[in-house]
């Protein structure tokens, strides 16, 4: 179910749209970042309502510790599909590399209440909740 869900997300009506989103996700796979940006930016600029490409841009800054710009993303992508686990587990695991626990935490438990079955978020979810 969860991979029918991400190739929803990774659907788009433009063919040119969805080939320069795989190549994006080649050039991150392969470190190659600033082509990635580039094709992202452009994409962006066509098909600025598609969630899944703020996604990914979300994720490339994640990976250049561009945290803020991370964060930017990951709230344009959850504007456009509030039910993206993916984006709000990224925004759980930035919260909580910058000690925002509590923050983290609603944002784990909110992608659980989409996706119940991430056994990895609802264990880092239990990890970073107070012992009582």
């Amino acid at each position: 179910m969860e991979d029918a869900i991400w190739n929803v997300w990774m659907y788009d009506g433009h063919d040119g749209a969805v080939r320069a989103l795989e190549r994006t996700c080649t050039d991150i796979a392969a470190r190659c970042y600033d082509m990635a940006e580039s094709r992202l930016m452009l994409l962006l600029r066509r098909r600025p309502d598609w969630a899944e490409a703020w996604n990914k841009a979300a994720t490339l800054y994640y990976l250049q510790d561009r945290d803020d710009e991370s964060v930017s993303a990951i709230h344009r992508t959850l504007q456009i599909e509030p039910r993206h686990f993916g984006a709000l587990c990224g925004l759980g695991e930035i919260l909580r590399a910058q000690g925002e626990n509590e923050a983290a935490c609603l944002a784990f438990e909110r992608a659980l209440r989409v996706h119940p079955q991430m056994e990895i978020v609802r264990k880092t979810l239990d990890s970073l909740r107070p012992v009582q």
